[in-house]
């Protein structure tokens, strides 16, 4: 094997440009897909960064019957906390927002609040200082302390060795550092990396994130609510036990809280799973792993074609060195030995465009880390290669170079010795010619694979233009959005409401605005507002569930910012948010679904059994509220208290909103010059980050795409050149004969091009197929014309290119000089 190895570096040292260009091609195919693997692997497979991750196991509330996976509330927690017995320690977390405030500069960040006994259980040492203490949890504002990120530590105090007993303000709070967490550790959520902890005291210091529920049960802080669910538990299990015991405890323990605490707990359920079995959360993971492994299929499409490339290259060199092979084998080297030395080169070179892939890996996910998906914070997502990266690449390497090395190596170890030893032209290996070579066949692959990923890529740009231009029901780059969180600012609801009504009249009395509102969740918006309704009259779901819908808390003006028309009845009006009424007005669609054969207005739903009655006093148009290709949907539109904590300000303008939108932030900070804003932009914006999947899978895609043609004009040129340099004789006769130049070129062509249309339609459909499974996202037909017939356009023009360049070699061959001899 080292005389191999030897042979086999000495050969390649011998032809540069090949070693270069095969390096090159392996290093393309392998450095896209490790990336995208580093990418996927972040997110679904990378185990959290704690210690003996397989001990953990994931605690989920949830209604009965209901299929999802819930937080929990806090005195649930601390219930399962204290009789559990098969765990060691049960932890509770939850992502928050909040207004970080250092030297005067304000920016909004993103938290945990955690338990008390949050790093112990997970295992988790600071690097400097300490963990939190049950003092801190003593009470509500008990622990203004907290434990910073190690990226937080670097970028907002440079890394100062003394950064322990610092201090910021988080919310108008002062906090003060007791620790610094490790680098790999980033919290619970590998899609949403944690830059600060704080006790679960201070949680209503700030702005819990995520999914939550309320089910009354008495208290109105975070903490006293057992109906109020936000917090995700982890626990870990004893070494003498699995999860089904953990289960059947936790169930357990569910169901004497449910007659213990029947108001808010009488529905409440508990499920257990594995955290390993989980990536981001259960209900989640069915999206998120398929999108993942769409990216990985469409960049092994890459490698496949950059794979086809070099078994074409190892083909051709073959039959360069085949009176070197020859001779070998005529002074005692069996094919055994001959495949055995051509496949350690084709290792070798495979080897080596792993290692030069790592470096385009580093440089890709380096890049993608500090892209900025157009959200207001710092997500510092970890996507650097680890060694699970290292180990794809290098089996990624070595099965390329086996095998697409091997079917080459075998066929060239057996060369026709008397016409190769003589040097004459002919096949590599003995008998006639076949009609479809091998080469044949990897261009055909390499342009079908090729085609596919630039017809999907073609059908996401398309789909994002056709966004653009659905009917979302209102004018979204006229209107504006300032999204406001009272608490995080340090107003309580009294100071609050002052502020939101006069920052309402200061900006309405702006020149180029025509009208404000507010609302509870902006459209579009990525966070949801679940109503769980009773309808009088209409039969409910299994088990007597409420019926749980979409809507939004809305002023007077919301409809006319928007330019909603009601169809019925009225709108919301200031008296009923003066007075509390209990109105609502719904959607067409709300109403002829609920209320098919009658008229809605008047009618009545109730958020709980016992609850008091609102009563639908208004019917509006459908509008888009989630997403922009989205069918029309019922949604709920009820009076926003004066005293809400979270306002989001619409602003419709007589000019594009997106000028200005600064000048509204300036107006409002005239009002409280530290305000800090969740978000700011127009609904236009909105739209774009809801169409930032298929943006980034149109961008993706398509240059997965481009390359892989590229990639493949490569090959395609190689067989062309290969086949040209095989029929010198015959085109140096038919010259000799007569033929012009236009008529070698035909020839040329004509044979390349046959190619190109057989991968094509089998391209086709394969993108066809593809489109199918993509269905669900794309605003386009799945064989939508414009988008097929810009994919053959461009691999058509890169054909013909590729072909180029052999069929002007071809037609400028001299007759003489072909007949004489072999072409060099």
């Amino acid at each position: 094997m080292c005389q191999d190895v030897r042979h086999a570096l000495r050969a390649l040292r011998r032809a540069p440009g090949f070693t270069a260009v095969a390096v090159v091609t392996v290093a393309l195919g392998i450095g896209v897909n490790a990336t995208v693997f580093s990418v996927v692997s972040s997110v679904l497979f990378k185990p959290l960064p704690v210690e003996r991750p397989a001990e953990l196991v994931n605690v989920y509330g949830h209604e009965i019957m209901s299929p999802g996976h819930d937080a929990i509330s806090y005195p649930n927690y601390l219930d399962y906390r204290e009789r559990s017995e098969t765990l060691t320690g049960l932890v509770a977390h939850t992502n928050f927002f909040a207004s970080l405030s250092i030297e005067g500069r304000s920016e909004l960040v993103v938290g945990e609040v955690v338990s008390d006994n949050f790093f112990q259980v997970l295992g988790v040492r600071p690097v400097l200082g300490r963990s939190f203490t049950p003092e801190e949890f003593a009470g509500p504002g008990a622990g203004p302390v907290a434990i910073v990120s190690h990226r937080f530590w670097q970028s907002r105090f440079g890394g100062a060795p003394d950064v322990v007993g610092r201090s910021f303000r988080l919310n108008g709070v002062v906090y003060t550092v007791i620790g610094v967490a490790p680098g790999r550790f980033g919290g619970m959520f590998p899609a949403l990396t944690a830059q600060l902890w704080v006790p679960l005291s201070m949680v209503d210091g700030v702005e819990p994130m995520g999914n939550q529920r309320h089910r009354g049960g008495g208290g109105e802080s975070w903490l006293d609510s057992r109906g109020r669910h936000f917090l995700w538990v982890k626990g870990r299990m004893r070494p003498d036990v699995d999860v089904s015991q953990v289960r059947a405890e936790l169930e357990t323990i569910a169901a004497g809280l449910a007659v213990q605490y029947p108001q808010a707990n009488e529905r409440e359920r508990v499920r257990v799973t594995r955290t390993t079995d989980v990536a981001i959360s259960p209900d989640l993971d069915g999206t998120v792993a398929p999108a993942g492994l769409v990216m990985l299929a469409a960049v092994a499409l890459v490698l496949l074609v950059a794979c086809g490339n070099l078994a074409n290259m190892l083909l051709a060199r073959a039959g360069a060195r085949r009176q070197e092979l020859a001779v070998r084998q005529a002074v005692g080297a069996s094919p055994r030995r001959l495949t055995r030395l051509l496949l350690t080169e084709s290792v070798l070179v495979s080897l080596a465009g792993g290692a030069v892939s790592l470096l385009l890996t580093v440089w890709l996910t380096g890049f993608l880390g500090r892209y900025r998906p157009g959200l207001p914070f710092d997500i510092g997502i970890d996507v650097s290669p680890d060694w699970r990266v290292l180990l794809f690449t290098f089996a990624a390497a070595l099965a390329t170079g086996v095998v697409f090395g091997l079917v080459p190596a075998l066929r060239a170890s057996r060369p026709d010795l008397v016409p190769a030893l003589k040097d004459v032209g002919g096949a590599i290996w003995t008998g006639r010619r076949p009609r479809v070579e091998l080469r044949d066949a990897l261009v055909v692959g390499q342009v079908a694979f090729s085609l596919t990923l630039l017809v999907i890529g073609a059908l996401m740009a398309r789909s994002l233009h056709a966004a653009g231009r659905v009917d979302l029901g209102y004018d979204a780059h006229h209107v504006a959005h300032l999204v406001l969180a009272l608490g995080m600012n340090g107003y309580d609801a009294e100071g609050g409401a002052v502020l939101v009504e006069e920052g309402q009249r200061r900006l309405a009395a702006l020149p180029g605005v025509r009208a404000v509102g507010l609302v509870s969740r902006l459209p579009l918006a990525v966070n949801n507002n679940g109503f769980r309704l009773f309808i009088d009259g209409h039969p409910m779901t299994v088990a007597d569930r409420p019926i749980v819908l979409d809507g939004a808390s809305v002023d007077e003006n919301y409809f006319d910012v928007l330019g909603l028309r009601i169809v019925a009845g009225r709108a919301i009006e200031a008296g009923d948010r003066d007075h509390s009424r209990r109105v609502a007005v719904v959607t067409r669609t709300m109403a002829s679904r609920y209320w098919p054969d009658e008229d809605a207005i008047g009618r009545t739903f109730r958020p709980g059994r016992e609850s008091a009655p609102w009563e639908i006093i208004g019917i509006v148009e459908d509008y888009k509220v989630d997403t922009p290709g989205e069918a029309p949907k019922p949604y709920l539109h009820i009076p926003l208290s004066r005293r809400a904590t979270l306002v989001n300000y619409l602003i419709r303008t007589s000019t594009p909103a997106a000028g200005l939108v600064p000048t509204l932030e300036r107006e409002l900070r005239q009002l409280d010059s530290d305000l800090v804003f969740l978000d700011t932009g127009t609904l236009a914006d909105l739209v774009a980050l809801r169409l930032l999947p298929i943006r980034l899978g149109a961008w993706l895609i398509g240059f997965f795409g481009l390359l892989a043609v590229l990639l493949s004009a490569v090959g395609l040129y190689g067989v062309i050149a290969f086949s040209v340099s095989r029929q010198v004789r015959e085109i140096g006769v038919r010259k000799a004969l007569g033929a012009d130049t236009s008529d070698v070129v035909a020839m040329v062509v004509r044979r390349g091009m046959a190619l190109v249309a057989v991968g094509g339609l089998i391209g086709a459909v394969l993108a066809g197929l593809g489109g199918r499974l993509l269905s669900s996202v794309l605003f386009v037909g799945t064989f939508d014309p414009w988008s097929f017939g810009a994919a053959f356009l461009v691999l058509t023009a890169v054909a013909a290119i590729a072909h180029w360049v052999p069929a002007r070699r071809a037609a400028r061959v001299d007759p003489m000089v072909a007949l004489r001899g072999p072409c060099c």
